[in-house]
């Protein structure tokens, strides 16, 4: 038999930002039924792994500049007036989680452990009454009389309001429930997802030699003969793909395929003086072995590679190095390129591009404007940022803002 119940507000989603809205919720309207709907066996299990388990929660020089997706740019504007990095941590605080943010304007839990922050979270749903419906499968959602039923298993949810806080395809964690579909039973434009901060599949048969080595660089992606995006920082080669911050926030565009990746492994240094570096190595010791030149500047099998794609053998003497052969080698020493191939691989992805689009919302209150009741927030929507804490930042923010006004 199909047991029923009624709330004021169901939340979908028991990740960062329903969490947060479900608790904002409860503290603006005490005394009314909220429920979170998560179909994991217990809420939060993504937040656990963020920031390799400190979770990065906010960043304090979030912008608008920060953040994708068509239209991402108004809404965050909109957003950051009243719920910005400072008002997040600030809540926080209230919570009882202490916090400290490092020169980049990374926000940490001072304990440096994502726990904490899932703590204080479960905490506080606990005293404010929120209730929690885990391991739940939602079969259907429709809107009857100015209410939304939800199908869980045996179960009958009426509820007042509904939050959309699904997130995306990417959950390296364990999949909460599946947001597009949700998206679909509820009939709103949902825009084409993508894996976004991951690691880029990229073709070269030279990444096997180089799986587990890092190197400071600068990073480009190039498409159409142009640069889209450019970035600094330590590049992880692995079997088949790059990695690395710096290549995650490439990876947005990088995962869609038909572009490059340019790595320069000497971002320091223009062309004119890495040729220079390369002479002089050369005429220290014209008779060693050309991969000696590489000693003292890259992981030896960084160089070994770079002479492979140039097609110079390891054991020549520097001397033998012709001049086009030089030339050839500072080239790629400083664009050195990779071809993107496509990705729908979401397993190492942190964010999903995509979601729900933002013509459908009310910036001011995250509601559908054309299905009142309805709110859809964090991840679920069509905006990702960058890495560094700015997408918790924004699952934060629009989970407080829709709390507010539901």
């Amino acid at each position: 038999m199909m047991k029923k119940f009624s709330v004021y507000a169901a939340i979908i989603g028991g990740g960062a930002a329903g969490m947060m809205c479900a608790l904002r919720a409860a503290q603006r309207y005490p005394g009314r039924r909220i429920v979170i709907i998560e179909k994991a066996d217990r809420v939060g299990k993504k937040l656990l792994v963020t920031g390799n388990g400190r979770c990065n929660l906010s960043n304090m020089n979030a912008t608008a500049d920060s953040y994708h997706g068509e239209g991402s740019g108004a809404v965050v504007n909109i957003l950051l007036m009243k719920y910005n990095p400072a008002a997040v941590v600030r809540y926080f605080n209230e919570l009882g989680l202490l916090t400290y943010a490092d020169r980049e304007g990374r926000v940490y839990p001072r304990t440096n452990l994502a726990s904490s922050v899932l703590d204080v979270l479960r905490l506080n749903l606990k005293l404010s009454g929120v209730e929690e419906l885990c391991g739940a499968d939602i079969t259907d959602i429709r809107r009857e009389n100015d209410n939304y039923i939800i199908s869980v298993g045996d179960e009958l949810i009426t509820a007042e309001r509904l939050v959309l806080a699904s997130g995306g395809q990417a959950d390296y964690a364990g999949r909460s429930i599946d947001g597009a579909s949700l998206a679909d039973m509820l009939g709103l434009s949902v825009t084409a997802f993508s894996p976004s901060l991951s690691p880029v599949k990229v073709r070269g048969d030279v990444l096997r030699s180089l799986k587990g080595i890092r190197a400071d660089a600068s990073v480009s992606l190039i498409k159409d003969d142009k640069t889209v995006k450019a970035e600094r920082g330590e590049v992880q080669f692995t079997d088949g793909a790059l990695s690395g911050i710096c290549v995650f926030d490439l990876s947005r565009e990088a995962n869609r395929g038909g572009c490059e990746i340019s790595v320069d492994l000497l971002p320091d240094m223009d062309g004119d003086a890495v040729l220079a570096e390369l002479n002089t190595r050369i005429g220290r010791s014209p008779s060693s072995p050309v991969s000696d030149i590489f000693i003292g500047m890259f992981h030896k099998n960084i160089g070994l590679a770079l002479l492979k794609q140039c097609g110079i053998q390891p054991s020549a003497a520097c001397s033998d190095i012709s001049d086009k052969e030089l030339k050839s080698l500072c080239k790629i020493m400083t664009d050195w390129r990779f071809v993107c191939e496509k990705s729908t691989d979401y397993r190492k992805a942190q964010v999903t591009a995509g979601g729900v689009s933002l013509s459908e919302i009310n910036l001011l209150t995250f509601e559908v404007m054309r299905s009142p009741g309805l709110y859809v927030i964090g991840e679920a929507l069509d905006v990702d940022g960058d890495c560094g804490g700015y997408n918790l930042q924004f699952a934060w923010a629009s989970a407080l803002c829709a709390g507010d006004n539901l």
